[in-house]
């Protein structure tokens, strides 16, 4: 089974960027920390975008994302942070030159 990531680009209220940006960084870390499966989490800042933060993240499998998405830090994340997200478009990935699958 391959690796599997995700790009989440998110758009925001105007004057929601420091308060998402904070909330964004305690829920990477906290996955990065508590879920086995997660291998990176980053948090993207477009230069000259104000209103916008794009995730790169990767998992050991899609199975890993699920439980990502089952997780107390990402369930109040998603909650502390609702009002602040006008759009949110989620990509999904397999993850080609895995070395695992060679």
């Amino acid at each position: 089974m391959s690796r599997f990531a995700i790009i989440v680009e998110f758009e925001l209220l105007e004057g929601g960027f420091d308060i998402f940006h904070q909330e964004v960084l305690k829920n990477g870390e906290a996955s990065l920390a508590e879920e086995a499966g997660c291998q990176c989490f980053d948090v993207l800042v477009p230069s000259k975008q104000e209103n916008r933060i794009v995730l790169y993240e990767a998992y050991d499998d899609e199975a890993a994302f699920q439980e990502h998405l089952q997780s107390r830090h990402f369930k109040d994340f998603s909650d502390r942070v609702s009002g602040l997200v006008t759009d949110r478009k989620l990509t999904r990935f397999r993850v080609s030159n895995d070395p695992k699958q060679r």
